[in-house]
C-alpha cells in the first residue's frame, strides 16, 4: 500500500498542474512589467538576445538614437495600442543593446520606462479588444502581441505615458557627469525618446 500511494504522487503532482488556471499578466500586476517578452536579454553586458536577428544589434549611442526615432513609424495610427506599442518598442532595443557595456544608467532608465508602459497598458486594457501585433512600412514588427487601452481610460492613460517619458527624459539629462561627450550622448537619446510624446497627444 505504501509503495503504491509513493508512486502516485507524481501522477497526482502533474495533475494539479495540469489543472491549474494560467496566470495572466493582469493577475500579476507588477510582475507583468518585468518580463519584456524576450528571453536571454542582459543589460549587463553578459548576456544574449535570443529571438532578437542579429541584424538588428545595437551597439552604439547613435544607433539607440536612431531606432528611438524610428520608433513613430510602427506607432503611429496605433490608437488604442499606442501605449504599449511604445512599450514594446524600448523593450526591443533594449534587447537589441543588452551587449552594449559601459552604459548601465541608460539601460537602467530605458528598461524602467518600458515596465512602466507595459503595465500602464495592462492595467487599463480594453478586454473587448483582441491583442495585436503591429507591422510598419519600414519593415518593422511588434515582437508579441499588444493590448489596446479602454476608450473610456485612453486618455488618462496617454497623459500618465507622456509623464513616463518626461521623467526617463529627466533621469537621462541628470544622469550623466563622466564626461561632456557621455552628457551629449545622454542629451541625444533623451531627445530621441521625448520626441515619441506627439504620439499620446494626438
Amino acid at each position: 500500500m505504501h509503495g503504491y500511494l509513493k508512486s502516485a504522487f507524481p501522477l497526482l503532482g502533474c495533475c494539479l498542474l495540469l489543472l491549474s488556471p494560467p496566470v495572466s499578466a493582469q493577475e500579476t500586476g507588477g510582475s507583468e512589467g518585468s518580463s519584456s517578452g524576450y528571453s536571454g536579454g542582459n543589460s549587463s553586458g553578459g548576456g544574449t538576445t535570443t529571438g532578437r536577428s542579429p541584424a538588428t544589434r545595437i551597439s552604439t549611442v547613435p544607433q539607440v538614437v536612431t531606432r528611438l526615432d524610428q520608433m513613430q513609424a510602427l506607432c503611429v495610427g496605433s490608437g488604442a495600442y499606442v501605449v504599449d506599442c511604445l512599450a514594446e518598442r524600448i523593450e526591443a532595443i533594449e534587447a537589441d543593446a543588452s551587449n552594449m557595456a559601459g552604459y548601465n544608467e541608460m539601460h537602467q532608465i530605458l528598461q524602467q520606462a518600458a515596465k512602466e508602459l507595459r503595465i500602464l497598458a495592462r492595467n487599463n486594457r480594453d478586454p473587448l479588444q483582441p491583442r495585436a501585433k503591429l507591422s510598419s512600412k519600414d519593415g518593422q514588427l511588434s515582437s508579441r502581441p499588444l493590448v489596446a487601452v479602454a476608450p473610456s481610460r485612453r486618455r488618462a492613460a496617454q497623459t500618465q505615458a507622456v509623464k513616463i517619458l518626461q521623467e526617463a527624459e529627466t533621469k537621462l539629462l541628470r544622469s550623466s557627469t563622466q564626461s561632456v561627450e557621455r552628457a551629449n550622448q545622454y542629451r541625444q537619446v533623451a531627445q530621441a525618446l521625448g520626441s515619441n510624446k506627439v504620439l499620446l497627444r494626438s
